[in-house]
């Protein structure tokens, strides 16, 4: 099942991606103008954060290399549900994202904030799995004060 929910999410975030450039070539809001769909190609990582040239792609492949090596060889084998799932939306933006940045120097957005970023589905999975990566850690490692 998590390789699986890999396939679907990176289908997702291609399919997500396709409709963007094909259909938001001119800003599309959504509430007001604070909330819009809008497609821009992104040169810097995560939620337009200014980082270019062959450092990022270095530095993209090296997290993509640690996250796979520290999944597999340190949680995989805790067999936690919530754990899988968060690594398998790490996994989905990793491979999505990473490809485009490493291949196309440029990764495509196309959800903005006003006064914040225009981001894309990848980037809300990696938001996710740092909020279920947390999660685990806060609940699963809670003492028993009964």
């Amino acid at each position: 099942m998590f390789y699986i929910g890999i396939i679907w999410l990176v289908a997702l975030d291609l399919i997500t991606k396709y409709l963007a450039k094909i259909n938001l070539q001119e800003t599309k809001n959504l509430v007001g103008d604070f909330l819009y769909l809008r497609y821009t190609e992104n040169i810097g990582i995560a939620f337009s954060i200014p980082v270019t040239g062959l450092f990022l792609k270095i530095l993209t492949i090296a997290i993509i290399c640690v996250l796979f090596w520290y999944y597999f060889t340190e949680e995989k084998k805790k067999q936690n549900t919530l754990i899988n799932l968060s690594f398998c939306l790490i996994f989905a933006w990793a491979f999505w994202n990473g490809y485009e940045r490493v291949f196309n120097g440029t990764v495509i957005d196309f959800i903005g904030v006003q006064y914040f970023s225009v981001f894309n589905l990848a980037d809300v999975f990696i938001t996710i799995w740092v909020i279920l990566y947390i999660s685990t850690f806060i609940f699963l490692n809670k003492p028993n004060n009964a």
